[in-house]
């Protein structure tokens, strides 16, 4: 909750004025110090704009694989699942002012030109025929380092 709250900068008065809760109780709540009821976390998910399930979720240890291009030719497996497929293309040079954030796993794959991937604060510097995969519940920005034909594609399972 407290990572969510953060991503949206609103502060514990904001968000118990949105859902309805004091901020006392939800400073307790994220400190593991209180338990919610069911109607109250249904407060705080739509207060957060977040499916209920998203915050009954049990966090998952952060882990990036970096995949650098390969000499070889053949097939490489970059992520399993079934993914939706987006292609990011030119984009700015300056990072976005929100960060993105959504459950399931994200591979961002550069097809030409370079980017960087923000992953909350760690900054990638991905060539072309570089991939990173990483959860998409952390925090993450794309911003263009190639020239303006940059393509990415961005597979989210």
């Amino acid at each position: 909750m407290r990572s969510l709250r953060r991503q949206r900068g609103l502060t514990l008065k904001q968000l118990g004025g949105r859902a309805g809760l004091s901020h006392p109780f939800l400073s307790q709540v994220e400190r593991g110090l209180a338990r919610p009821s069911v109607s109250s976390v249904e407060r705080i998910a739509d207060a957060l704009d977040v499916p209920v399930a998203h915050l009954w979720a049990t966090p998952r240890p952060r882990e990036e694989r970096l995949l650098r291009r390969t000499g070889e030719s053949g097939l490489r497996e970059l992520l399993a699942g079934a993914p939706t497929v987006h292609e990011w293309s030119g984009g700015s040079r300056r990072w976005p002012s929100e960060p993105d954030g959504h459950a399931g796993d994200v591979l961002v794959y550069v097809a030409r030109g370079a980017l960087d991937v923000d992953l909350d604060g760690t900054v990638h510097e991905l060539q072309e025929g570089d991939a990173v995969v990483f959860d998409g519940t952390t925090p993450h920005r794309l911003r263009r380092r190639g020239g303006p034909s940059t393509r990415a594609l961005i597979l989210r399972a």
